[in-house]
């Protein structure tokens, strides 16, 4: 019994050391590497005069809906907030990203709604207006847009 006993203690310490000593090595780290969808997701930079606006922008630029069609509808640019005239020029944008500055209308203009596009925090609406500056055309955030009233 005792050889059996010795036997069986030493596969038990062969055992356990084998143990210990694979979970107490230290890994080799794995190089770091950037994948497809890692890059697909690095966000791209809004034009440095691309302004803040006074109301929550959507968080997440992945997280839009589809535009839909408007019809053309007359409505008109409002550049107020909460009371406030913030922008006597409103600025058109490129898509709901706002990344690039497509052209600029002044508050009060009437303009023809292309698009609408809803989204989490913040919808926008394509437009289109004939001004002095000539054609102006782009996406504009839905508080700085005057609906008619059906």
């Amino acid at each position: 019994m005792s050889m059996r006993a010795a036997v069986l203690m030493s596969v038990l310490v062969l055992l356990g050391t084998g143990c210990s000593r694979a979970l107490n090595d230290t890994p080799t780290p794995l190089p770091s590497e950037v994948t497809v969808s890692q890059a697909a997701t690095v966000a791209p930079q809004r034009d440095a005069d691309v302004p803040d606006l006074p109301f929550p922008d959507n968080p997440d630029p992945n997280a839009c809906g589809i535009p839909t069609p408007w019809n053309g509808e007359a409505a008109q640019i409002d550049g107020t907030f909460q009371g406030q005239l913030v922008e006597p020029t409103v600025y058109l944008y490129d898509s709901h990203e706002r990344l690039h500055i497509t052209g600029a209308v002044s508050s009060g203009t009437t303009v023809q709604v292309q698009l609408y596009q809803a989204n989490p925090v913040l919808d926008f609406f394509y437009i289109r207006a004939d001004t002095p500056d000539g054609p102006q055309a782009g996406w504009v955030p839905a508080p700085f847009l005057r609906l008619p009233k059906h």
